[in-house]
This record gives structure tokens, sequence and C-alpha cells, in this order.
């Protein structure tokens, strides 16, 4: 009876272990496998200062490099829609060897009712573009300050 109980407790905690592993709400970019290789290009838009382009490799990989660093949580709130279109602070266009379309993370700020700022994400596949482990959910970034710095580098430094 006890060999019973103790193996249907280990059953249970293994169970246990993957339900938590797989509801993992966390937003990881390199899940994408996207990289040096196998991106042709990248654009970034951010705020008033226009969009820039480029399709060096040395500049695709510094890029990559820090989006592959961003730590993002699922937003457990309700978003209009309209915030991705009016609120936009920056737009990452990734375009991938071989494949037609491209893959967008549209950075977006919006105030909540406690005036507190928040910067979210949201990744598009554009134009028939198809990427295994696409992200569907709006993600929030650290902080509205993290995020505008993190655009500024990416426009100003690598591209």
């Amino acid at each position: 009876m006890k060999k019973k109980i103790a193996f249907l407790t280990a059953v249970l905690l293994v169970v246990l272990l993957f339900c938590l592993t797989g509801c993992n709400t966390d937003f990881k970019f390199s899940k994408l496998e996207l990289t040096a290789e196998n991106v042709t290009s990248i654009s970034v838009s951010y705020g008033d200062a226009g969009s820039k382009f480029t399709a060096t490799s040395s500049k695709i990989e510094k890029i990559i490099g820090e989006l592959n660093n961003l730590e993002i949580e699922k937003y457990k709130e309700e978003v209009n829609d309209n915030i991705f279109t009016d609120s936009v602070i920056g737009i990452v266009t990734i375009e991938q060897e071989g494949k037609s379309g491209s893959f967008v993370m549209t950075f977006a700020q919006t105030t909540l009712v406690d005036n507190t700022k928040v910067a979210l994400l949201k990744c598009e596949a554009k134009d028939g573009f198809k990427i295994k482990n696409m992200p569907k959910d709006i993600y929030q970034m650290s902080s509205v300050d993290d995020t505008n710095a993190l655009l500024s580098k990416l426009f100003a430094n690598y591209i």
C-alpha cells in the first residue's frame, strides 16, 4: 500500500512539474530560432525618428542578441487592439531567408487607470510569414524606460 502511495505521489509530482513548465507565460525570443544565419534583414522604427534597415550579418547578430535578452511576461489584463495602432513607440520587423512576409514586433505604451505607464509587446506574422513557436499573446515589458532604451539602442547603435 505504501509503495502505491509513493508511486502515485511521484507520478503526480512529475505531472505537476510538466504542467508548470508547460504553462510558462514568459516570452523567450530565442525560442523563435531566428539567427544571423537565417535572418536576411531587420528594420527598426522608433518614435518619430523614422525607420532604419540593415541586412548586415554582424548588425543582425547584435540585434538578435539584444532581443534574446528580453524578459517579458504575458500581460494578464484586457487590451484594446487600437493601442497597437495609436500608441506605438517602436516596431521591429524581421525578414527570414527563403520565406515571404515578415515577423513584426510592435511595442506600444499605455497608461493604466492608476496613471502607471505600461509598455506592451505584440508579435505578428505578416503577409504569409510562418514561424514555429509563434507567440500569440500580448506581453508586458519590464518598464517603459527599459523599452525606450532598448528601441533607442537598436535604432541608434545597430542599424
